[in-house]
């Protein structure tokens, strides 16, 4: 009877919480979003995939064109002849064949230059490009205009024969090389989970610090002190970043070390033969490096600012830690969402990046792609103002009463 006593009114406490209605609220609305989200970036790499292929035949050759009649049953019907590569918009992925496709593909490795436009760009839709998707059926192209070429023989002899790839992708009016792209979205992406994931540490022991002490009353001890407030506010935020950073760097230390025993696996694994895939490796260059430190220097700003405003607003500490789960669950769930769908370079995508700061690595390696940082900058200026207005708010709290009772948010029972 006592435990049903005590566990009935520990659950009266949470529930009768109105931060803990709000978390209700905010978790499956986000969530719901972030599933629809996700499916609209999936709908549109399968509608890419599965639309029409232009080839342009610049070659012309005996060989070419049985590579593209081969090609076409292949696909179904699905390859229609153009003139250039101007007729893009109409096409899912536009194949040059380059002249001297037929004289290279009797003697080496003939190459291939695709086109892919692309409205967005994201890990979802540079991993699922059509002409990666397309490099068996052209394979299989290949081997059957050689062997319809020599009648005497069969596909079978012609089993190794392969075709490379020089992937080109246009964005926004742009003609980018796959392998730089690829390196630029990829290293985005990972730097949007460690910017989201630094913020969240970040707001969470920034929350704890002020609120477990006005808990355990020591908090007022602390203001009575002959320090300004303002200083007990920034040293519970450098506080906060230097824990965050300490856990970062052993989560993805140890996340690395995994990854890497998986990688060395993986070389020990067959890889399917007569798939052979651009490279794409590259160099991020340093402006982009120095900007990505600076994001997450105003990722982790932002977040022990708020942080510091929550804890020290709330009265209690289950207060606080309901408050603060469902905006680091947030901040988590922007940096999946821009993985599927990726941003826009737009002036309202610019300054929703830089108010939630999560995207904006994602937007810095866009930009870098093209060589274009002004949307970058509108992100990192809408920052700095964010930033700038939450510390003004969190040294009004940490200078009023209402730091050391905290806001009233529960109601009488």
């Amino acid at each position: 009877m006592v435990f049903r006593s005590l566990l009935k009114r520990e659950v009266k406490a949470i529930v009768k919480n109105p931060g803990f209605l709000v978390a209700l609220l905010v978790i499956p609305l986000f969530y719901v979003s972030l599933g629809s989200f996700m499916n609209t970036g999936i709908r549109s790499v399968v509608t890419q995939n599965t639309g029409v292929i232009g080839v342009v035949d610049e070659d012309n050759t005996t060989l070419s064109r049985a590579f593209v009649a081969y090609l076409n049953n292949t696909l179904n019907g699905r390859v229609r002849l153009v003139t250039g590569v101007s007729e893009l918009p109409g096409f899912s992925t536009i194949v040059v064949i380059p002249r001297g496709f037929g004289s290279e593909a009797l003697n080496s490795t003939p190459r291939l230059v695709t086109y892919t436009p692309l409205g967005s760009l994201s890990l979802t839709s540079i991993g699922s490009l059509p002409p990666l998707l397309l490099q068996g059926s052209f394979n299989e192209a290949l081997r059957y205009a050689l062997a319809a070429l020599r009648s005497n023989t069969t596909i079978n002899f012609y089993s190794n024969a392969t075709v490379g790839l020089d992937i080109k992708i246009v964005y926004e009016g742009r003609v980018l090389d796959y392998g730089r792209v690829n390196t630029d979205i990829g290293f985005g992406i990972a730097s949007t989970f460690v910017v989201a994931i630094l913020m969240s540490f970040t707001m969470g022991f920034a929350t704890q610090a002020s609120a477990v002490e006005k808990a355990e009353k020591a908090f007022e001890l602390l203001l009575s002190q002959p320090v300004r407030r303002v200083y007990i506010a920034l040293a519970k935020i450098v506080a906060s970043i230097v824990a965050a950073v300490i856990m970062g760097a052993v989560l993805f230390g140890s996340l690395f070390v995994s990854l890497f025993s998986m990688s060395l696996s993986s070389q020990l694994t067959p890889q399917a033969a007569g798939v052979s895939y651009p490279a794409t490796s590259q160099v991020i260059d340093l402006n982009t490096i120095l900007f990505m430190l600076v994001t997450a220097v105003l990722g982790t700003l932002l977040s022990g600012g708020l942080g510091v405003v929550i804890g020290g607003l709330v009265s209690d500490e289950r207060t606080a830690g309901i408050i603060v789960t469902p905006l680091t669950m947030v901040m988590l769930g922007l940096a999946i969402i821009v993985q599927f769908t990726g941003l826009g370079l737009n002036t309202l995508t610019s300054v929703v990046s830089g108010l939630t700061v999560a995207p904006m690595p994602l937007l810095l390696s866009l930009s870098s792609t093209i060589g274009d940082y002004t949307y970058f900058y509108v992100a990192l200026a809408s920052s700095l103002a964010e930033v700038v207005a939450v510390y003004v708010l969190a040294f009004k709290v940490y200078n009023s009463e209402a730091v050391v009772t905290g806001l009233q948010l529960r109601g009488r029972a």
